[in-house]
């Protein structure tokens, strides 16, 4: 008798990103702080993360502030790395004005269509746009803030398309 091969997921195979289309990767966390240095203390000292400054042209605050934007993560890590650590994730820090939020994804988006595409089909499928359509950029990374049908919260970020993923650190390509 043949046996039935198993998958826990059955209905749709595990996605291989094609090379420079990372679009539905999720990229990083995001999270929130009200005391940096709390904040700081608990992470590095509980899990021993990697914790530094963003740079201001990273989306990061002015260099010196008393209320930084970081980025953390489980394993070595900067600004640009992509990391090929299993469970590796980079968190993007941020201070909360009022209430913290829930901590929820940044996923990239095509790099090779118009930000606006993602974001019609994000509301052609019961999702919604926070804010207004920002405008496209040639210079750094096009963000917004959507709710999928269900309420959550994601992040979604299109690179310039002068971002190459050639670096040997990158490494999501290969088989």
């Amino acid at each position: 008798m043949a046996q039935m091969k198993t998958n826990a997921y059955p209905y749709h195979a595990p996605k291989k990103y094609p090379k420079k289309d990372l679009h539905g990767r999720v990229r990083m966390l995001m999270m929130q702080y009200k005391d940096f240095k709390r904040f700081q203390k608990f992470y590095v000292n509980v899990f021993g993360w990697d914790m530094f400054e963003l740079p201001e042209a990273a989306g990061g605050a002015k260099k010196g502030s008393d209320k930084p934007s970081l980025l953390i993560a489980t394993g070595p890590s900067y600004e640009t790395w992509e990391g090929l650590n299993p469970g590796h994730m980079n968190v993007m820090v941020s201070q909360a004005e009022g209430d913290v939020n829930t901590p929820f994804p940044s996923m990239e988006v095509h790099m090779d269509e118009p930000f606006a595409n993602t974001i019609n089909n994000v509301t052609a499928h019961g999702g919604k746009l926070i804010g207004d359509m920002p405008a496209e950029r040639d210079d750094w990374m096009v963000m917004a803030q959507v709710h999928d049908p269900s309420g959550n919260l994601l992040s979604l970020g299109k690179c310039p398309i002068s971002i190459i993923w050639e670096e040997p650190e990158a490494g999501y390509d290969q088989d």
